[in-house]
């Protein structure tokens, strides 16, 4: 395997000092061009990413403002039909072979391509998602004459066993969804249209394009997984059925979307067996998450300084990390509590944060970001699912044997429920994405529920026409990219195989959560992170595993273990 460093530093040398010697006439009018660009551009993103921090955490109308005014000289930014043109001749010229400057000039050219449709056409886009936004942050689940916060619907429909309260908890969610339905489907015209503007069929195909994914082997990927995936869920689904026909009292046909324990069934309900959620009860997660990536050799406490962990008004209600400038500022946003899933989560965001942290801060500063959405959410997937890992309980949290022994089946049984949920609740994001783009005037309410009943085998409320779609805020905010949380689990798996077998010699692969090993995070360091954008995905994975992405290592992992 290639080390990326042996590649680049010669190059970078090039490149960052100054010494254009070595490149061609139009290599030199690139980065001439690039410069420029990055004048105009790098401020933008610091502000933009500074007001959408300040949004996230207060709610505040101002900050919403500011965000919104910052994406929109972006919009302008990138709609200059000059540099555009410049960037196509360049591109289309083929005479950009330094590898370096060749892909920034490739990130540049997408990034400017969207903005080759009508700028006012952008701005509506843009101020819509910020309407939403806004919405999504203040809305409150109104039960029974009192304000709920997405972790209390959580919370109620995690642990009551009462089956109309559960159901007026799910109700009032989903009110979300009637509330951004109109600004939605606005949207997605507005998408439709910017992307025929620039000679792609829909939305949907434009997107992918500048991630590097063909869509006829990206569809026969998720047609495969839900073949493989297929019976062991329906397996798996049949035991949870039971299992929360008993817990509420009720018949296994009368099981709504609101007795699944999770307002999407995203997430696995706790099956019969010990209760995970006690493992963090009583643990300080800040604490046992800042051990596991030191033992990693990976620090966290600056991150974490410059965080905001815990709920307040006006606040998101929802988890992320972002990196503000490329330079260090980076943050995460959660609302903990001491329970698993905030364990899972704050291991999860951490996991974004280290892989921008560790980034090779000499690269320039257009390849200083994951090289997709595919690679940092698989890493941070894979890092959040050691909180079920055995060697995680037992070294990191430090149970006895007595009390892991307790926990260890169930904790494996769990993560294998949680694996195959989210396999298929992926598939009908997809699916319905692909198809509301494909054509936006069908009955979406009704394409939603079709497909939660096919690939979640759930059967659907009273009212299939319900906009309940518009409830995950992912398809009105951060469209065409759930996807990338699917392929990055089968990253993940391959990743972990590779780190596993490979770099620490296990033949029980899936026992390992890395613990106290340096040369884990090492190879985290210098394969995963440290090359940033320098390579697309796909190369990315080869050149860290040996191997193009499959799925057969999340199947050896998930669904056969």
């Amino acid at each position: 395997m290639l080390n990326w460093t042996v590649l680049t530093t010669c190059l970078l040398g090039i490149i960052m000092t100054g010494d254009n010697t070595s490149l061609s006439v139009e290599e030199t009018q690139f980065a001439a061009l690039r410069d420029a660009y990055l004048s105009k551009y790098r401020p933008l993103v610091i502000k933009q990413g500074k007001a959408w921090w300040e949004a996230n955490t207060t709610g505040s109308d101002e900050a919403f403002k500011q965000q919104e005014a910052a994406q929109n000289r972006l919009v302008e930014l990138h709609s200059d039909g000059e540099i555009f043109r410049k960037l196509k001749t360049l591109r289309e010229g083929a005479k950009i072979k330094e590898p370096v400057l060749r892909r920034q000039l490739e990130l540049m050219y997408y990034e400017f391509l969207p903005g080759q449709a009508d700028p006012s056409l952008q701005k509506k886009i843009v101020a819509l998602q910020t309407e939403v936004e806004k919405i999504f942050t203040n809305h409150r689940s109104q039960v029974d004459g009192q304000q709920l916060s997405e972790n209390d619907v959580r919370d109620i429909l995690a642990d009551s066993k009462d089956s109309a309260k559960a159901e007026k908890a799910w109700k009032g969610y989903m009110a979300v969804g009637a509330k951004v339905e109109q600004k939605l489907k606005e949207a997605v015209k507005l998408r439709n249209e910017l992307a025929r503007r620039l000679g792609f069929r829909d939305f949907y195909a434009m997107q992918l394009a500048p991630q590097e994914i063909d869509e006829k082997d990206f569809l026969k990927l998720f047609d495969e997984l839900d073949q493989l995936t297929r019976k062991p869920f329906a397996d798996l689904k049949s035991d949870i059925d039971k299992a929360r026909a008993k817990h509420f009292g009720i018949s296994v046909s009368e099981l709504r979307p609101w007795h699944f324990g999770d307002l999407f069934f995203q997430e696995a309900p706790e099956l019969e067996g010990a209760d995970l959620d006690a493992i963090y009860a009583n643990q300080d997660l800040l604490a046992l998450t800042k051990t596991y990536y030191q033992g990693l050799g990976m620090e966290v406490e600056d991150i974490l300084a410059r965080s905001d962990l815990y709920e307040k008004p006006g606040k998101s209600s929802h988890a992320f990390a972002t990196d503000i400038d490329r330079e260090g500022d980076i943050r995460v946003l959660c609302n903990l509590k001491p329970n698993l899933r905030w364990m899972d989560t704050l291991i999860h965001e951490l996991g974004h944060g280290v892989y921008d942290k560790y980034i090779d801060p000499d690269l320039p500063f257009l390849l200083r970001t994951p090289s997709h959405s595919i690679t940092t959410e698989g890493y941070a997937m894979m890092m959040g699912a050691m909180a079920k890992n055995q060697e995680y309980l037992t070294k990191v949290v430090k149970l006895s044997p007595g009390e892991a022994a307790q926990y260890v089946q169930s904790a494996k049984r769990s993560l294998r429920a949680e694996k195959l949920i989210f396999s298929r609740w992926a598939q009908v994001m997809v699916r319905f994405e692909h198809a509301m783009y494909g054509n936006p005037d069908q009955d979406l309410g009704k394409l939603w529920w079709d497909l939660k009943k096919k690939y979640q085998l759930l059967n659907p409320p009273e009212n299939v026409q319900r906009p309940d779609y518009g409830a995950k805020i992912h398809i009105v905010t951060v469209p065409v990219y759930y996807h990338s949380y699917m392929m990055g689990d089968l990253f993940a798996s391959q990743v972990h195989h590779y780190i596993a077998s490979k770099v620490l010699g296990k033949t029980d692969v899936g026992s390992t959560c890395y613990h106290n090993s340096k040369a884990a995070g090492d190879y985290m360091k210098r394969e995963i992170f440290g090359p940033g954008n320098l390579y697309s995905w796909n190369e990315l994975t080869k050149r860290a595993t040996g191997e193009s992405l499959t799925a057969k290592y999340f199947v050896r992992q998930y669904v056969d273990p």
